[in-house]
């Protein structure tokens, strides 16, 4: 109780100077951002079906291009004087091609050694948060909540061998082999707002879980840093760092999907409120 006073005796405070006034982006029913995402991944997946145990494979070692630009997407609306929902989405995709040195398996199928492997991977991630404000003044605003984080993982691995001297595209016989997987992640989310003048401003979320149910075992983390400069009554940038960290994976008996997973990278954004 004694640590709790101090932010307490801050918060009637800065209740006594709220008014409905203060920084714009405080102020807005309706935010949304658009923009692009430089990211960065690593990537290890593994996929068993039927007996055969399948192998961790690092998609950076199967020569997958693990650098991407993509759009991002988010939008927050406040519904009540001290509730919100965001929600937000984006995408990483990647491919590449490799001559394998050794045998391979994914999804029940064998890629022998000789074959030129050719590996596609789309990650699409979508938020849902409600937040609560539990301080706010004119000028700054720290609220926590949780939601859903949804992951659409989507692999494919296509095999092509030499026969009798003449190229064969072999991933429409037997060598093919495809993975797709929804994983639905409850998380916790923190966030906080802070004006350092009437145009420029700092702003954080950072997002964590870990749990186990049922046939779900998962881990999440999740941090994104951003300064926003309003250039204009309605308009803004923002310019942001993003990390990603999520491992999940998913038991169904004879056939378990793992991806161990992390993104990191820049952010640059155009917002408009109103």
């Amino acid at each position: 109780l004694l640590t709790l006073a101090p932010l307490a005796r801050a918060q009637a405070k800065a209740e006594a100077d709220y008014e409905g006034a203060g920084h714009t982006y405080l102020q807005r029913k309706h935010v949304l951002m658009a923009g692009a995402y430089w990211q960065e991944a690593e990537a290890e997946i593994r996929e068993t079906r039927g007996p055969l145990p399948g192998i961790a494979l690092n998609l950076g070692h199967l020569g997958v291009d693990e650098t991407d630009t993509t759009w991002y997407l988010e939008y927050r609306y406040r519904f009540a004087e001290r509730w919100s929902l965001v929600l937000s989405g984006q995408r990483f995709s990647g491919s590449g091609e490799v001559g394998l040195t050794r045998d391979i398996n994914f999804a029940g199928l064998v890629f022998p050694a000789g074959v030129s492997l050719e590996t596609k991977l789309q990650v699409d991630t979508y938020f849902a948060d409600v937040m609560y404000k539990v301080y706010r003044s004119p000028d700054a605003e720290i609220g926590i909540g949780g939601g859903l984080h949804i992951f659409d993982f989507d692999t494919s691995l296509y095999g092509r061998s030499f026969i009798e001297n003449r190229f064969v595209d072999r991933s429409r016989e037997l060598l093919a082999s495809n993975s797709d997987m929804i994983a639905p992640l409850p998380n916790v989310r923190a966030h906080a707002f802070y004006a350092i003048n009437d145009r420029l401003a700092l702003m954080g979320n950072v997002g964590w879980m870990s749990a186990n149910v049922d046939e779900w075992d998962g881990s999440f983390r999740y941090l994104h840093l951003r300064a926003h400069l309003m250039i204009g009554q309605y308009v803004g940038v923002a310019l942001g760092y993003q990390f990603t960290d999520v491992d999940v994976s998913r038991d169904r008996g004879r056939q378990s999907s793992e991806y161990d997973i992390e993104f990191s990278g820049p952010s640059l954004m155009l917002t408009v409120g109103w």
